[in-house]
């Protein structure tokens, strides 16, 4: 079964689908015949990236939403439900990243990795489950999670217990509502080549060469690895991965 016509005519949900990997993600989904919606807080980024979709011929929904309010994950799912008339495929991948040690971490900053990284993920998944428990039908969750979930680095305490979070909630989705018919897994990424980490490379934030060099694959992942990873998960060749976080990184972190 090719990947055209496994998701031809599904509905694909993805949070912070405008830009880098949500967008990648997104623009791969439509590739393989999936009506998507894409949600972000900036309305104009997912105007930009819903129009590169639709010159490809795809469907998209955009919603402008912030993951961090319960509301707004209602009506994403909802929103989605009502355009399209069912959701299939929802990806959490819309996410809060900041370098704070953690002396400088106060309960505003906490509150935010968790609200983002972990609450949202949850709020959607409950509300796509929920549909799809309601009325009968399977679909796929995939969330997007880092290899910093399983790691500490300097400067990432909050970002990474935020993600260890997601990767255990992971598992938990999978348990409570794989008996419902519903495929719950992660995907957890090294350094991609995203506008961030590239502005990082050029400002000597990173230092591109030292990294590269400590990942056996030789570079970092394109957003395009961390889609295909997605689609992988969410289709029928991963029909029996259940729980599960699968690296994206290339080696690095070995």
């Amino acid at each position: 079964m090719t990947a055209q016509s496994e998701f031809a005519d599904q509905v694909a949900i993805v949070t912070g689908g405008g830009a880098g990997i949500g967008f990648a993600i997104a623009r791969a989904f439509a590739r393989a015949g999936a009506h998507v919606a894409i949600a972000g807080r900036t309305q104009a980024t997912l105007g930009h990236s819903a129009a590169l979709i639709e010159e490809m011929g795809g469907e998209v929904l955009t919603i402008a939403a912030d993951v961090a309010v319960a509301a707004d994950c209602e009506r994403i799912v909802q929103a989605t439900i009502e355009r399209f008339g069912a959701a299939d495929i929802l990806v959490n991948n819309a996410a809060h990243f900041a370098l704070i040690p953690l002396l400088d971490a106060d309960a505003e900053a906490a509150a935010r990795f968790l609200s983002v990284n972990v609450a949202g993920p949850l709020l959607c998944a409950r509300a796509f489950a929920a549909h799809a428990i309601a009325s009968g039908r399977t679909g796929t969750i995939v969330n997007v999670s880092s290899i910093a979930g399983s790691r500490p680095a300097p400067g990432c305490g909050l970002y990474s217990a935020s993600k260890a979070a997601l990767d255990l909630l992971t598992r938990s989705m999978a348990l409570e509502w794989g008996p419902n018919g519903l495929r719950v897994n992660a995907v957890a990424p090294g350094h991609v080549a995203t506008e961030g980490v590239l502005a990082d490379f050029q400002a000597g934030r990173l230092d591109e060469a030292t990294l590269v060099a400590s990942i056996p694959a030789r570079r970092i992942a394109d957003v395009d690895d961390v889609a295909d990873a997605v689609l992988f998960l969410s289709s029928c060749a991963a029909r029996h991965v259940m729980g599960h976080v699968l690296t994206v990184n290339g080696g690095e972190g070995f």
